[in-house]
């Protein structure tokens, strides 16, 4: 898909019963890789979601290129998310009954992506995974699991990719190899990286930084 810009301003979410964040305007080039950042609690999941069209904020506008995000209706929301985003879950998502090239050709059928089967073992392959077509998740290690979560994401070539905590079952040493791996993916496909993260050193290796402070709107 063709990369875009992606902006934002007054977004208002409700996080709580209580308590409604506000996020600072922003305004991100095609191609951008940033982190997000701020403590627990301020939403940095929750705009990811907005992004990803999964949450209707309750006020304020996103757009992408000349699609204006918070005026879609849910069915359109859900078109935009197969077609244009890429996410990489905190906890992967992955099916555990199916197998590693099932759960990523499962993800390209439902976003409507011809020969589905060929796409999702060249994405795996790409990521060294080729020997593990046949396995099922619970075969494999965190890091594995976790390519196999990116190759799912990337494999329909979205312009935008978000990932939530992408190194928070890691070590250090496997952190470095999935954030250069996050990074090689987007520049291959030009798209625009969001990554929620709590570790200083990611957010460090990031070019631009979006933090996320406390506090109601």
């Amino acid at each position: 898909m063709t990369p875009a810009p992606l902006t934002g301003e007054g977004l208002r979410v409700q996080h709580a019963r209580e308590v409604t964040l506000a996020y600072p305007a922003f305004a991100w080039p095609a191609g951008a890789q940033l982190a997000v950042t701020g403590p627990s609690g301020t939403g940095k999941t929750s705009l990811l979601n907005v992004l990803a069209g999964l949450l209707h904020p309750q006020s304020g506008r996103v757009t992408y290129g000349d699609l204006i995000l918070t005026d879609l209706g849910e069915a359109q929301r859900d078109a935009f998310r197969r077609r244009n985003v890429g996410y990489v879950f905190q906890d992967f998502h992955l099916m555990p009954g199916l197998t590693v090239l099932e759960n990523v050709e499962l993800a390209l059928r439902v976003a409507g992506t011809a020969r589905a089967a060929e796409r999702a073992r060249d994405a795996l392959t790409r990521l060294d995974l080729g020997a593990r077509l046949r396995h099922r998740p619970a075969q494999l290690s965190t890091g594995e699991r976790q390519r196999v979560a990116i190759a799912r994401a990337v494999a329909h070539r979205p312009g935008l990719l978000l990932v939530d905590e992408p190194t928070a079952h890691l070590d250090r040493d496997r952190a470095a190899a999935a954030l250069t791996l996050l990074r090689e993916a987007a520049g291959d496909l030009d798209a625009t990286l969001i990554v929620v993260t709590h570790d200083e050193a990611v957010a460090a290796s990031l070019p631009l930084r979006y933090h996320v402070t406390p506090g109601p709107a």
